[in-house]
């Protein structure tokens, strides 16, 4: 199993917009090959930092889906900046 695990910072006054386009990435997620679900998170406390964890089946679904969310860094009016993106092997679970 792999994971896309992405960085955005939410930019000042637009936590709401950014927090209804998960519903569309959760839609995005799901229908993606190989998609095993995802996770959208947010700091609680300070910068407003928002994480994704999505997990695929294999390393090249993953890297396809890295691809989509590297796609964030050519949307100047989105309302987050992308920080970072990585594919990472998953070698433990719960």
């Amino acid at each position: 199993m792999y994971a896309v695990i992405g960085k955005v910072e939410i930019k000042p006054n637009r936590a709401d917009e950014a927090l209804s386009m998960i519903e569309g990435g959760v839609a995005m997620v799901r229908g993606m090959p190989g998609s095993g679900g995802g996770y959208w998170a947010r700091t609680v406390d300070g910068e407003l930092i928002q994480h994704s964890f999505w997990l695929f089946d294999t390393e090249a679904n993953a890297r396809a889906a890295e691809a989509t969310y590297n796609t964030l860094r050519d949307m100047p009016d989105a309302p987050a900046t992308l920080v970072s993106v990585d594919v990472c092997e998953v070698i433990g679970q719960t």
